[in-house]
């Protein structure tokens, strides 16, 4: 199914239904999982039941059940397309050459 078309109320409940999978593959209870994570059980049980909670709270629990790859897309930078490093490159300024004198100047022996 394509996310994008999925609600937000549904989008939730998928949230709450991965991290509840993700929860008994560890074999942790609710109140196990809260306590590893530093929140409240009510905040798992919110997020397991497809309730809003903060983004802060999801990433304690995440980080708890050793699933923070969940986010990972998020984090990842851009890559920059091949035209945009090609006008980078055109718009760095090049070094200028100091160009010398080909003619030497004789110096005097001092001896």
């Amino acid at each position: 199914m394509n996310i994008v078309s999925l609600t937000d109320t549904a989008l939730l409940a998928r949230i709450g239904d991965k991290v509840k999978s993700r929860r008994a593959t560890n074999q942790l209870s609710q109140a196990q999982l809260a306590e590893n994570a530093g929140v409240s059980l009510s905040s798992v049980q919110y997020i397991e039941n497809g309730h809003n909670v903060s983004l802060l709270i999801l990433i304690q629990v995440l980080r708890a059940l050793r699933s923070l790859d969940l986010l990972e897309s998020f984090t990842q930078e851009e890559p920059i397309s091949p035209i945009d490093y090609a006008e980078i490159l055109k718009r760095r300024k090049r070094p200028q050459r100091i160009h010398g004198t080909k003619q030497q100047t004789k110096r005097e022996s001092t001896w």
